[in-house]
């Protein structure tokens, strides 16, 4: 017994002291279960000739029970033998090593490769672009200094640490930033896993979180000029997004009046998608625009506007089938939601401006905005926090039917927006797709990138004339990084990579793209140079003054570039991140924080008593052509003042959205009054607030 076992043991050795057979072996192992060609092909035996010998050495293996055959599927996997072979081949091979006195590379295939210098010299001249002269000077220096260490073996990323490190001594600073790996550190990854019980989405959440962080190093480090970069990272400007900005654009708005005429011709792209053909009814053009919303939530960060959506379904409708509509327009709202209820998912608003050349009668089109809302107020009693917003027109405030019906909408935490101009085009986030004039179809639209106002007025010692310089200095910067942010998403359309939007459908342009700044903390801004006793007439003076500059600025710029850039005001994470930088920057005392969430303010939230604060805002708020984000705060309200409010404000603003504090119980996801401590549906105390949208 004991000579068979040693026969045995002899006979394994002799098989794999072949390095074909173990690399067999290890191609199985990473790869397997593989077909008798899958596994000849990559065991690189790709020649007719070399045929016998390939079957030569898996006979020897399935012999000796390394191999084995899975004859009902034909494919050929490693044993549990032939995988402790291969770990003790491993282990002998990293002795070796530590006894032969040489350096080591373990690589990423889980190998052990002497160290070969040259491979630094490549690395330093294709990556880096460094000259051979001093790539081969550089070279030396780290092989100097890796011999230098007591070290069994080294490792890819500890080499390349090494000549990064190298290359800071010797301040070439921008072939670092070329070498440098991006990714992440195995404590923050360990940490995320961890974590990963309290995510909202749970793994897509994780991995979407993963691959934004080594997006948001690439952008920073190889896409953007250093002085956005530094801007953005010293706090004088914010890119929002980062993960994403470089690789899809945020808001798009869709012409849905072209769907029923002719679909979406996909072709060859997107071939595991469902075609998006002509409607023939009402059931077909409802499914249309949640196939639509599919695949464009693929491809759009923030947010999906729908226009011409009267316009789109009444062409499908009639008096007898309006009633029977309810039901598919629920189903809508439910599926369009789980399309895009994932956190990194944007959002959507419907708008249902009419046109003035829409041929429709009062009665039918207060019929449909009756059942598109008893639709949506239907849905929002289905989901905690909702993705789907209207955006409606300005309503005939005698019509109490709807009135009402709109008021309690919005108490229950719907996401509702006047739009009180039909010529205006707006998303529910505030963007304005207007300032591209003569444009009928729909256009994507580049923004998320904020200027930090409260810091430069900080800097500008109460002297406005030299504050606004400063501002037009920084616009710049962001000029800059939305200028580089439309070539690399014409970059990303051209290749494909943004399938749909790299499709002539006829209801998207790419060939006007609206850049949209927005300013942050305008009104921190305005109390820093004048102070708290300004009156509603000098504030609104200096505003429109601060804007108007700004505007000249940007359209100078535009013309010269050939680009149509515009300025918002409009709600982001911008707020958060320039007001905890500027504290630690300034300290709290200096810091001006006006709004209850104790950061700089972006929205304009009014009430029925703030008259004064309305006609401030009016004076500069309607000079945001790119966009703005005004909000009527109803939380304390009745049917009565929502009304007047609502009179008083439209009469002022042409798009202006509706505020109502709730809370959201974590545990059942009912929705609660503000003041309450604990869940009114199942007592909970994990409550968190409404999200303002």
């Amino acid at each position: 017994m004991p000579y068979r076992t040693s026969q045995r043991v002899r006979t394994i050795y002799s098989v794999i002291a072949s390095s074909n057979r173990l690399d067999i072996l290890r191609i199985l192992n990473a790869k397997g279960p593989l077909s008798y060609s899958e596994l000849k092909t990559l065991a690189g035996f790709k020649s007719k000739k070399e045929s016998g010998k390939f079957a030569y050495h898996l006979r020897k293996l399935v012999k000796q029970l390394l191999v084995t055959l899975n004859r009902s599927e034909r494919r050929y996997t490693v044993t549990n033998l032939g995988r402790l072979i291969l770990n003790l081949t491993r282990q002998i091979e990293e002795q070796s090593v530590i006894e032969s006195g040489k350096i080591y590379v373990r690589t990423s295939k889980e190998m052990m490769e002497e160290f070969k210098p040259d491979k630094i010299l490549q690395a330093l001249v294709k990556e880096a672009g460094m000259p051979v002269d001093l790539a081969q000077k550089m070279t030396s220096e780290a092989e100097a200094r890796l011999y230098k260490f007591q070290t069994s073996y080294l490792t890819a990323p500890l080499i390349r640490e090494i000549v990064n490190a190298l290359l800071i001594e010797h301040g070439y600073e921008e072939y670092r930033h070329k070498l440098t790996r991006i990714g992440l550190p195995i404590h923050d990854v360990t940490q995320m896993l961890k974590q990963s019980t309290r995510s909202d989405n749970g793994v897509s959440s994780l991995i979407t979180q993963t691959s934004k962080e080594v997006f948001s190093e690439y952008l920073l480090l190889n896409q953007l000029s250093r002085d956005v970069t530094d801007a953005h990272l010293s706090g004088d400007i914010h890119i929002s997004n980062l993960g994403v900005w470089g690789l899809k654009p945020d808001t798009i708005f869709v012409n849905l009046s072209s769907l029923p005429t002719q679909g979406i011709k996909i072709k060859g792209k997107l071939l595991s998608s469902v075609q998006i053909n002509k409607a023939e009814n009402f059931s077909d053009g409802i499914t249309n625009i949640v196939l639509l919303t599919t695949e464009l939530s693929k491809e759009i960060n923030i947010e999906i506007a729908y226009n011409n959506f009267i316009e789109y379904i009444i062409s499908f409708l009639d008096n007898k089938t309006l009633t029977s509509s309810k039901e598919k327009i629920i189903q809508m709202f439910k599926m369009i939601s789980q399309v895009v209820s994932d956190d990194s998912n944007p959002c959507v608003s419907i708008n249902l401006t009419v046109q003035k050349n829409l041929k429709i009668d009062q009665k039918q089109l207060s019929n449909l905005y009756k059942l598109i809302l008893e639709s949506y107020e239907s849905y929002i009693q289905i989901v905690a926090i909702p993705k789907i917003t209207l955006i409606i027109p300005q309503i005939d405030l005698q019509n109490t039917e709807l009135s009402k019906k709109i008021f309690g909408i919005i108490k229950k935490g719907g996401y509702i927006a006047i739009n009180t101009n039909p010529k205006n085009n707006f998303s529910y986030t505030g963007i304005n797709k207007s300032i591209v004039k003569n444009n009928a179809s729909g256009n994507i639209v580049l923004h998320a990138v904020s200027i930090n106002l409260p810091r430069l007025a900080y800097e500008s010692n109460k002297d406005d004339t030299y504050f606004r310089a400063k501002v037009n200095l920084i616009l710049k910067t962001a000029i800059s990084a939305l200028s580089t942010r439309r070539e690399i998403i014409d970059d990303m359309i051209g290749k494909g990579l943004l399938p749909l939007l790299n499709i002539n459908t006829g209801i998207i342009s790419n060939q006007k793209i609206p850049l949209i700044i927005n300013l942050t903390g305008l009104d921190e801004a305005i109390d820093s140079i004048l102070g708290t006793k300004a009156t509603t007439k000098e504030r609104g003076k200096l505003a429109g003054k601060i804007v108007d500059t700004a505007m000249e600025e940007i359209t100078n710029s535009g013309k010269k570039l050939g680009e149509e850039f515009g300025l918002s005001s409009i709600a982001d994470d911008s707020a958060k991140r320039f007001t905890n930088i500027d504290i630690e920057k300034f300290g709290k005392a200096r810091v001006i924080i006006k709004s209850e969430s104790k950061e700089y303010q972006q929205s304009i939230i009014l009430n029925l008593e703030e008259q004064e604060k309305i006609e401030e805002v009016y004076a500069y708020m309607n000079k945001f052509k790119g966009g703005r984000s005004i909000y009527l705060d109803l939380s304390n309200s009745t049917i009565k003042n929502f009304l007047e409010i609502t009179a008083k404000v439209a009469k002022k603003m042409t798009f202006f959205k509706y505020y109502y504090k709730l809370k959201v119980c974590i545990s059942c996801a009912a929705k609660n009054i503000y003041n309450t401590e604990k869940c009114s549906n199942c007592n909970s105390t994990l409550l968190q607030e409404y999200p303002v949208r």
